[in-house]
């Protein structure tokens, strides 16, 4: 296993929590790796290609799916508390929505800091910064946030999210100027990321958006190609319908290639992704036979259920419980509803209500190889010797 990206790499994250990881085999109660929070369900903007559009679009508004809301300030703190009684290495702010409209995340944010060893990342469409001042706790609090951007120019921006004055391209960039000024203010660690979601909408922006931030002092360019829900085809009775590999070998690689001469060391791709769309059409690297990295990094809705990962959230049946209800360790600890649920997934369903290419979609290709050889000694002795290595020069090792 090499490392392409110290950032981008969960096959390699995992390894850094392998001691976790044979703990969950040897059937152990461990808690998450990576705990993902939605504090809140709606958003600001309205990006097609969002994973969570099924929940705020408004083209949902009539789906059993359809719930906008933003999480209560009590469930939220409770959760805070919850989290910082448990042994989890992280925490990503994420949505859902757009997670900076709950006003009570800088709270939260600060509640964690103060109260834990847990890192913390946002993701954010970075125009709300300003309204819930929320600069300095940012780069005081964070290891990283990446704002998420999709686009090389102000027209395609502002038409492609459905953008007014309060949170177009023009307030974005000058948040993302702000950021960089209190990071260098406060003297921060924290790394400053920009998103670009590929699509047939917009690949022929990749280098307007690569010299946009070129010179720029964001930390990385991070591109990754669009993801389809299964939740946009529900009138196609759930097929998935991934954009055909000929489009990302013949319109977006020469693109990349690009961008990649123009940004350097900024850039960052999620490969792996594109390496299972171009070459395995069929199944999309899905050689695994259960779901296992969704027990190390679960989400959190802005609803209060525990689901089994990001691609589920709003999907009651894979909820293991809600937080209004009992303390998140009482829940993530009842290991025979959680069996339950995954059962249902793993042999039942067999993923067939699974998003291709999903959050823990990765991680499951080595914990897969890891479950299928834990009584040979020699692989579980060279995972080890990786794990050690994986440690020293991964960035963000606690983040899956």
């Amino acid at each position: 296993m090499s490392i392409d990206s110290k950032i981008f790499n969960p096959q390699a994250k995992i390894l850094v929590h392998l001691d976790k990881v044979l703990d969950f085999f040897k059937k152990k109660n461990v808690d998450p790796i990576t705990l993902e929070i939605d504090p809140s369900n709606a958003c600001n903007h309205s990006c097609p290609f969002c994973i969570s559009g099924h929940i705020h679009l408004e083209k949902f508004k009539d789906t059993e799916f359809f719930d906008r809301r933003i999480m209560s300030s009590e469930l939220l703190m409770k959760i805070a508390s919850n989290v910082c009684d448990m042994d989890i290495q992280s925490i990503s702010w994420t949505g859902g929505g757009e997670p900076t409209l709950n006003p009570k995340l800088k709270e939260a944010i600060k509640y964690i800091k103060n109260n834990s060893n847990i890192k913390m990342g946002l993701y954010t469409n970075g125009t709300l910064l300003t309204k819930f001042d929320l600069f300095d706790t940012l780069v005081t609090s964070l290891e990283w946030i990446r704002i998420s951007i999709d686009a090389g120019k102000k027209q395609s921006y502002d038409k492609l999210r459905l953008t007014n004055s309060k949170n177009n391209f023009d307030v974005v960039l000058e948040n993302i100027e702000k950021l960089i000024y209190y990071k260098k203010k406060r003297n921060s660690k924290i790394i400053i990321g920009v998103g670009f979601v590929v699509t047939k909408n917009n690949y022929k922006e990749i280098s307007d958006f690569s010299n946009l931030f070129k010179s720029l002092d964001v930390d990385y360019c991070q591109f990754k190609p669009e993801i389809v829900q299964i939740e946009r085809n529900q009138n196609l009775s759930n097929t998935k319908q991934q954009i055909a590999s000929n489009f990302w070998l013949t319109e977006v690689i020469d693109q990349l290639n690009k961008a990649k001469e123009i940004l350097g060391k900024k850039f960052e791709c999620n490969s792996y992704k594109l390496e299972d769309l171009l070459y395995d059409s069929s199944n999309y690297g899905r050689i695994y036979g259960e779901c296992i990295g969704s027990q190390f990094q679960p989400c959190i809705g802005a609803d209060g259920n525990v689901y089994v990962c990001t691609n589920h959230r709003g999907h009651k049946q894979y909820s293991y419980g809600n937080i209004k209800d009992d303390t998140l360790n009482k829940i993530w600890g009842d290991l025979k509803k959680r069996k339950c649920v995954m059962d249902k997934i793993n042999f039942d369903e067999k993923f067939s209500n699974c998003t291709q290419l999903c959050k823990p979609h990765e991680s499951n290709k080595i914990l897969w190889t890891i479950k299928q050889n834990l009584k040979d000694k020699n692989y579980i002795n060279s995972i080890k010797k990786k794990s050690v290595q994986f440690k020293k020069v991964l960035n963000h090792k606690e983040f899956i």
